[in-house]
């Protein structure tokens, strides 16, 4: 019984890491804040606290595909008064990036630069940032919208 079993799964084609036929090749995908986290060196797990400023919702974060691959990302940093980027973006951008997939967690990097817009790790982006006090750190967690 268990001969016959193995049999049959051996015939079975693996294709996991192959996308769909019906999948479009050219897409968008909208991301939206799930948590935004405050930690320091005493509470290094984090407080949540987009609940607490209703300007966090206004925030948009897109990544733009183009035949399978992340192309550009839209961003725009809606009503908060702050920038989570180390570098100069001003608050609304649309800018050519690329998936680095050789280090981990993945980095979505600004095209041709060190410029790390992102980090991909188990289906969120995060962006790590600190504001004025090197002790207080805050980190976006975006989710796709359409999970």
């Amino acid at each position: 019984m268990l001969t016959a079993f193995v049999l049959l799964t051996g015939c079975v084609k693996d294709v996991s890491n192959q996308m769909s036929e019906d999948y479009p090749e050219n897409y968008d995908i909208d991301y939206e804040i799930r948590q935004v986290l405050q930690y320091d060196p005493v509470n290094i797990n984090g407080v949540d606290i987009s609940g607490k400023l209703d300007f966090f919702g206004s925030l948009k974060f897109s990544l733009h595909y183009n035949e399978g691959k992340i192309t550009s990302v839209t961003y725009s940093n809606g009503n908060i008064p702050f920038s989570p980027f180390n570098f100069d973006s001003g608050s609304d951008f649309e800018v050519e990036c690329r998936l680095d997939t050789n280090v981990f967690p993945n980095e979505l990097r600004v095209k041709d630069s060190d410029q790390v817009i992102a980090y991909f790790q188990n289906g969120e982006f995060t962006m790590p940032f600190t504001l004025g006090c090197s002790s207080i750190n805050y980190k976006y967690t975006f989710v796709n919208i359409k999970q």
